[in-house]
């Protein structure tokens, strides 16, 4: 039925109508379909650079039942933060996602408090996860020549300089436009779903052996230290090593970053969430199996100079196929740098819309060409980079990064969720994707494993820490955020950050129809004129 018929103008959008009653103007281009913003989401969460690059760290911390069963457990517990994440941004489909909920959530009392943290610790997770996947695809850069050239030694100095170059490449693809995002989503979800699928292929076809089935399922191995150098139970290891799996779990608030530019993104966006994460679990697990069964020898392959999985790639496809094969988690990464860099951008501009950060006119300039926030790009870009600088001296870089991202990015979605099942029960009205009477039971699972999770990523990852290139600075990481946000909340922000502030009068809208929200729908109230 066309608008005028409906009783709406002829040029009525629904998508703008809602942003519209969320107190936002249509600002940033709606140009992305849903598949484009399943691909920015799949990206984000990218299997490839995750599984991948910390295999060796799972090799160590419980092996193979690491590498299975822990990833069974960690896609079941994701599937409940996806499941509440998802019906909240069916009602606030807005670019600040995750931040906005938080304040309309939390209302006038505890909103502006309670998204002021949401929108830092988000960010960490974000800038976390963008610096680990391109720091790994710039570690199979240096292995990738480490394979061709016996005497080339890979350094964390040489993965940095590499790293640094990837995301400024990621910086200029952003740079360039909707078109090159639109370009690089579509490739992304053909590389991680097509090439994770070759990965699996050539392993498990190409391997001079497979291993027995009670090896993939039932062997656990430690070489963390810590049940023989201390009385702690294997299962205290087994719960250190779902690091590899809940990393790679993460970045789905990618599609409610995109939604702003997304179109029906009151339904896409919810879509791409659960959409990730059902891919996500499905291929992972199959990427899981296909390595774990294609190990040789385990002490070297957990000892190989290139890595664990490059080492199990050369093994079973040979040096040019294992070349290719490290290649395509190569173009993983930096495709995982260019999404990272756009759903990052996103969330910093609804945050600096709304005067949160320093300076914020400045960066809430829209470029003329593209519409999009090309300088908040850039300093996603530097951000970036900058927290992969321990990587120039110690060993332990990927993994504490990649903890960071874990616990950063989990706080983020859990906040806004433990806030829908607590102070905004009452107010919260449930749209098109909903939960019914499952909304708490299903939040309250997603909150107690987010509880920990932080609990157990912030532990030393190897017992005793004698070295300092072993050392884990997450808890440095994550003490300081929650340091700089407690200090800043009040001693400055609470007397001036009110969250999200609305940028047109509801009364605009008086006279182009009733939109679901009106009555039944998006809940009006705790937006700050």
């Amino acid at each position: 039925m066309e608008n005028s018929e409906m009783g709406r103008p002829a040029d009525y959008n629904e998508d703008e109508a809602r942003l519209a009653k969320l107190g936002y103007k249509q600002n940033m281009k709606r140009q992305f379909s849903g598949l484009q913003n399943f691909g920015f989401t799949l990206t984000n969460a990218s299997v490839l650079i995750g599984i991948i690059p910390l295999f060796g760290f799972g090799m160590a911390t419980g092996g193979p039942v690491v590498a299975v069963w822990g990833w069974v457990l960690v896609a079941f517990f994701v599937s409940f933060i996806g499941l509440g994440m998802a019906e909240i941004c069916s009602t606030f489909p807005t670019a600040g996602s995750l931040y906005f909920w938080t304040a309309r959530l939390g209302g006038p009392k505890w909103g502006p408090m309670f998204s002021w943290f949401e929108a830092w610790f988000n960010l960490l997770g974000q800038v976390a996860g963008s610096s680990g996947s391109v720091l790994s695809a710039a570690t199979f850069v240096n292995t990738l020549i480490a394979v061709w050239q016996e005497d080339y030694i890979p350094t964390g100095k040489k993965n940095f300089y590499i790293m640094a170059v990837l995301m400024v490449a990621s910086g200029a693809v952003n740079t360039a436009g909707g078109r090159a995002l639109k370009l690089a989503s579509l490739v992304s979800v053909f590389v991680h779903v097509v090439g994770t699928i070759a990965i699996i292929v050539v392993v498990l076809v190409g391997a001079p052996k497979l291993q027995s089935a009670k090896f993939v399922f039932t062997d656990f191995e430690d070489y963390t230290g810590y049940t023989t150098n201390s009385n702690a139970s294997p299962v205290l290891v087994f719960m250190l090593g779902l690091l590899q799996s809940q990393w790679s779990m993460l970045g789905y608030d990618a599609s409610a970053h995109m939604s702003e530019e997304t179109e029906r993104s009151y339904v896409n966006g919810p879509r791409g969430i659960m959409m990730s994460i059902l891919a996500s679990a499905l291929i992972g697990l199959g990427l899981a199996l296909a390595l774990s069964f294609g190990i040789q020898d385990y002490e070297a392959t957990l000892n190989s100079p290139i890595g664990a999985a490059p080492q199990i790639f050369i093994d079973c496809a040979g040096k040019v196929g294992g070349s290719i094969l490290i290649a395509i988690v190569i173009f993983a990464g930096f495709l995982c740098g260019i999404a990272t860099v756009a759903a990052n951008s996103r969330m910093l501009y609804a945050f600096a819309r709304d005067g949160g950060l320093p300076y914020s006119r400045v960066w809430t300039v829209l470029d003329k060409r593209t519409q999009m926030p090309i300088r908040l790009v850039w300093l996603s870009v530097l951000g970036t980079i900058i927290l992969a600088l321990p990587a120039l001296g110690s060993a332990a870089a990927l993994s504490a990064i990649s903890g960071i991202s874990v616990i950063g990015f989990l706080i983020s979605y859990a906040i806004p969720i433990l806030l829908r099942i607590t102070v905004g029960a009452d107010t919260f009205v449930q749209n098109e994707f909903n939960l019914g009477r499952w909304s708490k039971p299903i939040g309250w699972v997603a909150c107690i494993w987010t509880v920990f999770v932080f609990i157990i990523f912030n532990l030393p990852q190897t017992w005793p820490v004698k070295e300092m290139d072993k050392f884990n600075f997450t808890p440095a990481a994550v003490g300081f955020l929650i340091i700089f946000t407690t200090v800043t909340w009040f001693c400055s922000a609470q007397y001036w950050f009110k969250g999200p502030v609305s940028e047109i009068a509801l009364k605009e809208l008086d006279g182009e129809g009733t939109l679901k929200g009106d009555d039944d729908g998006v809940q009006k109230g705790s937006i700050h004129s």
